[in-house]
């Protein structure tokens, strides 16, 4: 399987399996590359002849039961290197995902069971994604999204998606996992957030807002 087939693949994954959702549109495949319509419906029929997707015309895309499993492997080696290299290298979160990216297609099953063994078998990565089980265990993911809170709510947050880009901004307004945020404004016209965390007004816009995910403890 080339390596644009598995990044599919992972992608598919999360928008499909760990959100709980039937069917992926090709627009948010499209959304999230930044690819054109064309390359993503000629990935896409690619994956279908596979049999690693199913795929019907208006409607979306879902990982066939050959698809999950394919997945699920390439998911869980990422985010076990993401561990390792945050924990053991002191990579940066908004560094890591690229260097994850190159281990997991170079690292056999055996040495990727052996550092899940050897990280004390992490529940989530680094960005707070959960590791799926070897099993199959599917992990549904019951989270909330920043962007659908409102002014007044009270917000814990507990995972990031891994956008290098995004990374990089919570480091600058000094952000991260399992902090108190407070939003203070909507505003649905210039499509930002405005949010209080450790005494500082913070400004979000609602394409990073759609990237972040935790509770909400109104």
């Amino acid at each position: 399987m080339h390596r644009a087939e598995e990044d599919y693949l992972k992608l598919i994954y999360e928008l499909q399996v760990e959100a709980n959702k039937p069917l992926i549109k090709n627009f948010e495949i499209k959304d999230a590359f930044g690819y054109t319509d064309q390359s993503v419906n000629d990935m896409i029929k690619r994956l279908s002849d596979k049999k690693l997707v199913h795929f019907e015309p208006y409607k979306g895309v879902n990982l066939t039961k050959k698809g999950i499993e394919a997945a699920v492997k390439l998911v869980r080696a990422h985010r076990i290197w993401e561990v390792f290299l945050t924990r053991h290298l002191h990579y940066p979160w908004h560094k890591v995902h690229d260097e994850a990216e190159k281990l997991e297609h170079a690292s056999s099953e055996h040495m990727i069971e052996e550092m899940y063994r050897f990280l004390g078998k992490p529940e989530t990565c680094s960005h707070g994604n959960p590791i799926p089980k070897l099993d199959g265990q599917v992990i549904v993911i019951k989270d909330q999204m920043l962007f659908d809170m409102n002014p007044d709510d009270q917000f814990i947050l507990e995972r990031a998606t891994d956008d290098p880009y995004l990374l990089r901004l919570l480091d600058e307004l000094k952000l991260g996992l399992g902090d108190k945020l407070s939003i203070i404004e909507k505003d649905q016209y210039n499509e930002f957030m405005k949010i209080l965390v450790k005494g500082k007004n913070v400004v979000i816009t609602f394409p990073s807002a759609k990237k972040l995910f935790g509770r909400n403890i109104k």
